[in-house]
């Protein structure tokens, strides 16, 4: 019972962190993109839900800190072209970068992972 203790919690702040990043894309996405109006929600929404789920998720165990960090690298790799779009950055591009600049070897999966967004 104890590992379901934080749920309500959770999906609260899952559900609050959607509507706002879903009122930004939405507000935001003409001006800075191309994309519409509902694709910008979409995304920004989606990235809300996740971030703001991880209130009560990450504090449980390090395991589930491990699962948010996968479910979040989904998330940025799947949609990684509309948020180049939106940014300008490309934020495989940018992870891979900055864990290289650490001295991890991902400079030789960046061909692989990156796609173009043309």
């Amino acid at each position: 019972m104890a590992y379901a203790s934080g749920v309500q919690l959770s999906g609260l702040a899952g559900i609050v962190g959607a509507a706002v990043g879903g009122y930004i894309g939405y507000t935001q996405a003409a001006d800075v993109s191309n994309l519409t109006p509902i694709a910008g929600a979409l995304i920004l929404g989606g990235v809300g839900l996740v971030a703001g789920s991880a209130g009560a998720f990450l504090l449980k165990s390090l395991m589930q800190f491990v699962i948010y960090i996968i479910m979040f690298g989904v998330l940025v790799y799947v949609f990684q072209s509309p948020i180049e779009k939106m940014t300008g950055i490309n934020p495989v591009a940018a992870t891979l970068e900055f864990l290289g600049d650490f001295g991890l070897p991902v400079k030789s999966a960046t061909k692989r992972l990156v796609t173009d967004p043309s």
